[in-house]
């Protein structure tokens, strides 16, 4: 099923093929890298990993962490997601007013069920700065932690640099003395921006002064080397980097259960994302068709 294509406001690699394709949802691929490294299977917002010539691009700003064009009203981001009203609104509480600090969340349920796509737009709906990390398409921790770094660094991959990213890094020990760098950089940014007139600043489309970490298909990480070491590595990121300016958001097709083995960190605040009923399924291919009457005469 065709839903509409939002297409983010900056280049990242990884979320590129969010909301093109309901059906593939899961495995979005956000082009700002769309996260900012693109393959099949990341949101189609984020395309920092593609090969792009840097002559035909602006150069990146603080407003590429912000998701989309425009912002979107809560109405709007409630009826473009059928039977996810519950869930929205639960996620837009965590989230808190803002620049109010904010427990890790995890946000989980089957295929398809519209968690990745859900949280872009509540982020497009806040115009909060964050950045997107597909586990699928960021299949290494190396590939992790340098599309995080290229996104807080405004770092694009073109012909100019080679394609190559903004910082080298393997391990994460250096992966936490980048990202704090990386993270105060943005933060005092963000800070220095906070409170300024519109009419200075037109084209500003971010809100508040903090920086989530959206860490999507994260069940993908049992599959890596060393994947013993990392999972536990990213769940104690919150507690490791003690930035009340920084938000994690992990998105899982597993359950919380199906990962904590110790209690040696902060747990994150579970938020479920339960199959479709088939009312939902009704009411998401009816979405503005042309006549819903002759389309519901066929789903009966």
């Amino acid at each position: 099923m065709r839903v509409r294509d939002y297409r983010p406001h900056r280049q990242n690699s990884q979320i590129l093929y969010i909301l093109e394709d309901m059906d593939k949802e899961e495995s979005p691929q956000v082009t700002r890298r769309t996260t900012r490294s693109s393959t099949p299977s990341t949101p189609s917002f984020y395309k920092l990993s593609e090969p792009t010539k840097a002559s035909n691009l602006h150069p990146m700003t603080l407003n590429d962490l912000v998701f989309g064009d425009e912002s979107i009203s809560f109405d709007d981001l409630v009826s473009s997601f059928p039977g996810r009203r519950i869930q929205i609104i639960e996620l837009v509480r965590l989230l808190g007013p803002l620049n109010c600090p904010t427990i890790p969340l995890f946000v989980y349920g089957g295929p398809s069920t519209g968690k990745t796509s859900v949280v872009l737009q509540i982020f497009r709906h806040l115009n909060r700065p964050f950045v997107y990390s597909s586990c699928r398409s960021c299949y290494n921790p190396r590939i992790l932690f340098e599309s995080v770094l290229d996104q807080l660094s405004l770092h694009r991959k073109d012909a100019g640099n080679g394609y190559s990213s903004a910082m080298r890094c393997e391990r994460p020990s250096d992966f936490v003395n980048l990202l704090r760098e990386t993270l105060l950089t943005v933060v005092n940014n963000l800070k220095g921006r906070f409170g300024k007139s519109s009419s200075k600043n037109p084209a500003g489309r971010i809100n508040g002064k903090m920086v989530y970490w959206i860490i999507d298909n994260l069940e993908l990480v049992r599959e890596w080397d060393k994947s013993a070491t990392i999972l536990p590595f990213l769940f104690k990121m919150y507690d490791i980097l003690m930035m009340p300016e920084v938000g994690l958001i992990y998105i899982s097709k597993t359950s919380p259960d199906t990962y904590y083995s110790d209690t040696g960190y902060v747990e994150p605040i579970p938020v479920y994302f339960p199959d479709y009923t088939e009312e939902d399924l009704r009411q998401i291919f009816l979405r503005k068709k042309a006549n819903p009457k002759l389309y519901s005469s066929f789903l009966e």
